[in-house]
């Protein structure tokens, strides 16, 4: 691990760290999962918390997925956080803020937190990279970091996260062919209560869920507080846009998928996503 004195430099390389957080790595014992993320773009954590707190998050998603409307309803609990106090306990864990502030620096945004249910039959979810509205090359400086509390066992079988290890040294998103292929994918299986986490380059999806039952997951999702905007026009509302040019209802993000999500819906409004992604590569 390379070690860097606070105020050395202005800017602290990719994967070092302050000597304060190389502290909080060496208690934690997660030395190995710092060298995974560096070298795979990928690692799971273990022995988080309790098996305990996992039951209650999975008992919180169950009973908060009923509180979802139309279709999702019982299959998606989106903006988790203020709706159960166990959620501040998810994304305050120990382990996991240590890789939010190696892989996103400090100040680290909360991006999204929302949970899926996925019955026997669920399909599998192609590969992508998370860093979905960011333009190849992908900067040196990680993105985002998204992490998956497993409230029960990951397997294959199960529809396992898939994962292709070391594709995030591509810092791109993958080729159609490369897609289909998936070449050189694995299953990250690990018990109930572990959290698989990667960075936003690496090339991911899941697999079909062929086992009975249901696997719940909350998905959690940090991101840099760079190019955040400076002003917030929350309060200019449809009623002020009803009418006014379409250029303005872009450059106020109503266009893009991005902070859509409501409690109502279960997950963000995805029809348009086709836009965000393709303006974000232009």
């Amino acid at each position: 691990m390379e070690i860097v004195s606070p105020g050395a430099q202005e800017t602290l390389p990719p994967y070092a760290l302050t000597e304060a957080l190389a502290a909080r790595v060496t208690a934690l014992g997660m030395e190995d999962n710092l060298k995974q993320m560096r070298e795979e773009g990928y690692t799971v954590l273990r022995d988080v918390a309790p098996i305990e707190t996992t039951d209650r998050i999975r008992e919180a998603v169950l009973r908060l997925s009923q509180e979802t409307e139309g279709r999702a309803r019982g299959r998606s609990a989106s903006m988790l956080l203020g709706r159960d106090p166990v959620f501040e306990e998810v994304v305050l864990n120990a382990k996991l803020q240590v890789l939010v502030e190696h892989m996103c620096g400090k100040g680290a945004l909360l991006s999204q937190l929302i949970a899926s249910i996925r019955p026997r039959g669920a399909p599998a979810l192609a590969l992508h990279a998370d860093q979905n509205w960011t333009p190849a090359p992908f900067p040196d400086h990680n993105q985002l970091l998204t992490a998956c509390w497993a409230c029960d066992d990951f397997s294959e079988p199960g529809g396992a996260t898939k994962v292709i290890p070391r594709s995030h040294l591509h810092r791109r998103h993958p080729s159609p062919k490369e897609i289909e292929a998936s070449e050189g994918a694995i299953a990250v299986e690990c018990p109930k209560g572990s959290l698989p986490v990667w960075d936003g380059s690496v090339w991911h999806g899941n697999y079909p869920r062929q086992a009975d039952g249901e696997r719940v997951v909350v998905h959690i999702t940090f991101s840099r507080l760079a190019l955040r905007t400076v002003e917030n026009y929350d309060h200019l509302d449809e009623k002020w846009l009803d009418g006014k040019p379409h250029e303005l209802s872009v450059m106020l993000g109503r266009e893009d998928f991005l902070g859509s999500t409501t409690i109502e819906r279960g997950f963000a409004d995805y029809t348009k996503l086709p836009n965000t992604f393709a303006w974000a590569k232009t």
